[in-house]
């Protein structure tokens, strides 16, 4: 972060400040215990929270400065706000606007980090990018990623997520971005937002931010972006095959050795490459990286090389062979657009080999989780999975959509689950060159049975 004034920072968040001691900021921080000397502590509240008792350890671990909205004792000078998150969004938003740096937004149901993480990587391999750091895409993170921003980068890529409407429109104005994408339109957070029509609408508010000549990057694929509404901005689709709608799109995909070729199209010129993923959904996420890429000067060419050493994240669909059983581990988060992807990239690593997934319970979906589940059996009937475990409260949907083939766990039998994988292992039925699956929502920790499995094959 650059250095701000204490006094523009009262001013650009409202806030009342009895010192007349104008120090240098330093850095914001909103957890004590990784506070830097000369960093402003930013009190937050939350359900189980409340940082206003810390503000003595802020303090004494380097505090230049503290923002509040209750009284506190401080021998630090104390800016008084009605809402300390409000605070933190008002400084990101000011901050923002002291910089001089190309934004780069990315929001959507599915692939919102892998497309971050490749967009990234495309545009190192000419500028200095700065990328949201984890899963800092929420009301808290994003502002705390912008306020990391400092002149030595000249690009940002930032994430934007959302569980309800009207939250990606308070990222998109703190960020005000140049560019902004959106991957598709999916279920996740359906039980929050009540159709795929206001999930549309929540990821379009990210719109409300972008650069009046600024360039929206879409998911010409996606039945709902290709005919949404949005606006007089310029826009440009990419997608799978060619169509008149799309700017970039790719071709000729082939799978092989854990690696994806296949063949971009813009403007007329064709381009062989590769990404080190499988998935054509994993080609769409390339697409619009490289997308973003075209419209800061990185050529087609050169963002494929930058490519080939992606490396996806953690608990994102990493594979691991143990003892010839290739292990597919996507548990990072789940829904019926997530698990429909896993089952593809299933599909694709076992080849002649047998499918079975272990998949948990998808979270958030409210009054269409009895639906969902069914509709998530149904798939792995489809994609001709060898057998599946479910562990989950709609345990009975999910056999009611596989029919047969399969077992299934209430969310607190998880000690039945182990001993029924114990017994399948044991049996044999899982043999070198199959494919396994392990798939779930984050809360339902399917690490764990990962781990259980690794341990016994």
């Amino acid at each position: 972060m650059n250095r701000l004034k204490l006094s523009d920072i009262v001013k650009n968040i409202n806030a009342a400040c009895a010192s007349d001691n104008d120090i240098v900021i330093s850095g914001v921080s909103t957890d004590t215990r990784t506070i830097n000397q000369g960093d402003i502590f930013i009190a937050l509240s939350g359900e189980r929270f409340d940082a206003h008792d810390y503000i003595d350890v802020a303090e004494k671990n380097g505090a230049a400065a503290v923002v509040c909205s209750k009284k506190v004792e401080a021998g630090v000078p104390v800016l008084y706000v009605d809402d300390t998150l409000l605070a933190l969004h008002r400084l990101a938003a000011y901050y923002k606007s002291t910089l001089d740096i190309k934004v780069v937004a990315v929001t959507g149901s599915n692939g919102k980090t892998t497309t971050r993480d490749m967009t990234a990587a495309v545009l190192s391999s000419g500028y200095s990018v700065y990328s949201t750091a984890k899963n800092f895409n929420n009301e808290i993170g994003l502002p705390k990623s912008v306020l990391e921003l400092d002149d030595t980068y000249a690009v940002a890529v930032l994430e934007m997520g959302m569980n309800h409407l009207g939250e990606i429109s308070r990222l998109t104005n703190i960020a005000k971005p140049d560019i902004a994408m959106i991957t598709n339109v999916g279920k996740a957070h359906i039980g929050n937002l009540g159709s795929q029509e206001n999930i549309l609408k929540a990821k379009l508010e990210i719109t409300e931010g972008l650069s009046p000549d600024g360039l929206l990057i879409l998911n010409g694929d996606d039945a709902l972006l290709k005919t949404a509404d949005t606006g007089a901005f310029e826009k440009a689709f990419i997608g799978i095959g060619e169509e008149a709608h799309k700017s970039l799109y790719a071709k000729d995909i082939e799978a092989k050795d854990g690696k994806t070729y296949f063949t971009a199209v813009y403007e007329g010129r064709e381009y062989k490459g590769f990404i080190p993923v499988l998935g054509n959904y994993n080609v769409l996420n390339a697409l619009e990286a490289m997308r973003a890429g075209l419209a800061l000067g990185i050529s087609v060419d050169r963002a494929f090389s930058a490519l080939e050493n992606y490396k996806s994240v953690g608990m994102r669909q990493e594979a691991e062979t143990v003892n010839g059983v290739k292990i597919i581990k996507d548990y990072y988060n789940s829904s019926p657009d997530s698990a429909r992807v896993a089952l593809e990239t299933l599909k694709i690593h076992a080849g002649q080999g047998g499918k079975i997934a272990f998949l948990g319970e998808m979270l958030e979906l409210g009054e269409f989780a009895e639906k969902e589940h069914f509709n998530l059996g149904k798939m792995c009937r489809d994609n001709k999975l060898d057998f599946a475990f479910f562990i989950g409260d709609d345990c009975a949907a999910f056999e009611n959509g596989m029919e047969k083939n399969c077992k299934v766990f209430k969310k607190d039998e998880r000690e039945a689950l182990e001993e029924a994988i114990k017994a399948f292992v044991n049996d044999g039925k899982i043999k070198s060159g199959d494919a396994v699956l392990v798939k779930g929502s984050r809360g339902m920790k399917m690490e764990q049975f990962y781990e259980y499995l690794k341990s016994i094959l």
